[in-house]
């Protein structure tokens, strides 16, 4: 029998989806079957999540009853619906119950294929998937017979840092053996089903995140593919001035010497200018009020050559159009002859008595059974996130002061606006368009799309405000705004396998959030939005520039922004020294040798930009001076 809440637990959920989603224009109220669907979601998570539910069930029907001598489930409907919002808008114990309490309805509710077919939306992708011959190279951890393999490299990790570095040295006639712990989705698996999304491709099931002066998402990919299968496919050089910054203390990373690695990345990526009619109307609407304002702005570059704008990029491309390395780096490999062993985590790196990295000790999920792959060359392409817990687990942070520091995130928000002709953002490319007249100033501005059934998770609207909008979210335009950072954060390891994220969201990281959503708020009043609706406590909706003023003389707190990071990077940084940084500029981890690292942890400092081509460019470039280095060794 399926796990349900308890059934006091059930009435306090059922009142509260009454109060959340009240029934507006063609929609019905939230009710029994908002919170069966509910159930079904959490409980596909485990059932600690659907008991955690539970606990913060209780906590609102006393919370309500401390505060006003009534249990919440007693109280009038439009009571409850006054205390949910008090509690979303409140200070920031109860904002933070309120936002856990009420995203599950909110998505329960909003998937719907009534909902979906209303709003003229595709409700499940089906695609077929033949299995190509490459595919007898891979192998999953529970059917692997041997307990020690052996090969030239060994990579754990198949993303834009493991699965871009296989390929290279494949290409080269090395002997390759990639390690992922998660699994080979094809097209036919991105059905566009959220929960189902989040719970198999994602780190952590889409629940990783920073805790420090806010809390902010930091979703991540755990697949082949890593999180290039669950972008939006952005392809974005590193700009020049990041690259004569890191240049003056790796001069390797010159403009005129990465130009190279970006022409082999883009040709392999076949990047490309977003185009019509992909890119859909929020495009449009963004181009109109920027050309009011005077401002730059442009369609994106992608890695999506015949891309029909299905709208779903971050719950796997129904139609391989995104080249992500599970359909770009990692098939080629393979067809090299390069082995892929999936299901499977590597846990330490297997060190000789001499203190040099011979490979790595590895774990079959399904099984718990341990490999052991021994190699010439040991590569750490596990992300930003990952890899230094890895390092500091087996106590090999020591001596090494900068693993798991330096994390910087890219903090982003999103802004919304209500508009009288039809946008239908979620039918397009989600993230087709950018604003870049304040790049330089740390600000740059892109489309943010959502699905239905997520959009009203990016809004701390609730009752008739939130149906409101949900009613007319056929009309609505969503944008984001992405701010560079300083990398104040830190990785640590966690609890449950997790690794433990820290930051702190500084002054300067603020300013730019408030200047880039008031100038993205202008945009669309210049293209004629009737509302706009910023992710900013004190500033939910404005109806006038005057209303924009005012969010431009606030000084937003941390707390006050609903915020989204994407491109974590840094935790392990490239540097001229290990006092500095964790790897050489040859990408091999200080004081070990045959130990190597390429990922986002070894990108210097914030990239500016979404980072996976930053990430490719600097993997092939360790690529080839890997394959260099190997030649030498057996010429020796």
């Amino acid at each position: 029998m399926p796990e349900r809440l308890r059934a006091r637990n059930r009435r306090t959920a059922i009142a509260l989806a009454e109060g959340l989603l009240p029934a507006y224009g063609s929609l019905a109220a939230g009710d029994e079957t908002t919170v069966a669907r509910a159930e079904a979601l959490l409980a596909g998570f485990g059932p600690q999540v659907l008991r955690g539910y539970g606990a913060l069930l209780f906590a609102l029907e006393q919370g309500a009853r401390l505060s006003g001598g009534r249990s919440f489930s007693s109280l009038s409907h439009a009571d409850r619906e006054s205390l949910i919002a008090r509690w979303s808008d409140g200070a920031l114990p109860a904002r933070l119950v309120a936002l856990a309490l009420n995203v599950p309805l909110k998505v329960a509710y909003f998937d719907d294929e009534a909902i979906y077919k209303q709003k003229r939306a595709q409700w499940r992708f089906t695609n077929t998937f033949e299995r190509p011959r490459w595919m007898s190279q891979v192998t999953r951890g529970e059917d692997v017979t041997d307990d020690e393999l052996e090969c030239d490299v060994v990579v754990a990790g198949t993303g834009a840092g493991g699965g871009v570095i296989a390929k290279e040295l494949s290409d080269r006639g090395l002997a390759v053996l990639m390690l992922e712990e998660g699994d080979y989705n094809t097209r036919a698996d991105f059905t566009g089903d959220t929960a189902d999304a989040f719970r198999r491709f994602y780190q952590a099931q889409a629940q990783l995140g920073s805790i420090g002066n806010t809390v902010i998402p930091i979703p991540a990919g755990r697949m082949v593919g890593g999180s290039t299968a669950i972008n939006t496919g952005t392809c974005w050089r590193t700009p020049e001035w990041v690259l004569d910054e890191w240049a003056r203390e790796i001069p390797d990373l010159a403009p005129t010497n990465m130009a190279q690695y970006f022409d082999r990345v883009e040709k392999q990526l076949q990047v490309e200018a977003a185009s019509q009619p992909a890119l859909g109307m929020v495009a449009n609407v963004i181009a109109r009020g920027a050309d009011a304002l005077g401002w730059s702005h442009r369609p994106l570059n992608r890695n999506a050559p015949g891309c029909d704008g299905s709208g779903i990029c971050d719950l796997g491309c129904p139609t391989d159009a995104r080249r992500s390395t599970n359909i770009s780096y990692v098939p080629p490999a393979l067809e090299n002859g390069a082995m892929l062993l999936t299901g499977v985590r590597a846990q330490r790196v297997l060190l000789d008595d001499a203190g040099r990295a011979i490979g790595f000790e590895a774990r079959a999920l399904a099984t718990g059974r341990p490999l052991r792959i021994r190699a010439r060359a040991t590569v750490l392409a596990c992300g930003t996130l990952l890899t230094p817990v890895l390092l500091q687990r087996q106590g090999l942070h020591k001596g090494r002061p900068q693993v798991g520091r330096n994390l910087s995130i890219h903090p982003a928000t999103t802004v919304s606006a209500l508009f009288d002709e039809e946008i239908r953002g979620y039918a397009a490319i989600p993230q087709g368009y950018c604003v870049d007249q304040f790049h330089r100033e740390g600000i740059l501005m892109m489309g943010a799309s959502a699905p239905i059934d997520l959009a009203p998770a990016q809004y701390a609207f609730t009752g008739r405000k939130l149906m409101e909008i949900m009613d007319a979210y056929e009309r609505v335009a969503n944008f984001g705004v992405m701010v560079e950072d300083a990398g104040r954060g830190r990785v640590r390891p966690g609890m449950f396998g997790r690794p433990l994220i820290t930051y702190r969201l500084g002054r300067d990281e603020r300013t730019r959030l408030r200047d880039g959503v008031a100038a993205l708020c202008r945009i669309f009043f210049a293209a004629g939005a009737r509302e706009v609706y910023p992710a900013l406590h004190g500033h939910r909706v404005l109806r006038s520039l005057s209303d924009v003023e005012r969010l431009e003389a606030s000084a937003p707190r941390a707390i006050d922004w609903l915020l989204t990071a994407f491109h974590p990077l840094g935790t392990c940084r490239m540097a001229g020294s290990p006092s500095r940084g964790v790897v050489s500029p040859s990408h091999e981890v200080f004081g070990i040798p045959g130990l190597y690292i390429a990922d986002g942890s070894v990108v210097p400092s914030a990239a500016a930009v979404n980072p996976q081509v930053t990430i490719m460019a600097m993997a092939t470039r360790a690529a080839d001076l890997l394959a260099e280095r190997l030649a030498a060794a057996r010429a020796a």
